[in-house]
């Protein structure tokens, strides 16, 4: 249980992150560039995107390994006591 409270929390401080973020004008830096700017701009959103691609990577890996560890836990509880 305590497993899933951790997950939680890492989506929640992420989530919290993202929206400080956005709600500082982080996301409207990229907007409103000059045609010389206009690879450097590209280059940044590239970067965001790989970086976001990262985390989605890892919250996926971690998701599945606790689904793992859950369902091992879970089948665990199902089997029957061996008769005695």
């Amino acid at each position: 249980m305590i497993m899933w409270f951790r997950l939680a929390g890492a989506l929640v401080v992420t989530l919290a992150a993202i929206g400080a973020l956005e709600y500082f004008g982080v996301g409207r830096l990229l907007g409103g560039r000059s045609a010389d700017d206009a690879q450097s701009a590209a280059h940044a959103r590239a970067q965001e995107l790989f970086w976001l691609m990262i985390f989605f990577v890892v919250m996926a890996t971690s998701l599945l390994a606790a689904a793992r560890r859950w369902a091992g836990q879970l089948r665990r509880a199902m089997a029957r006591a061996p008769r005695t």
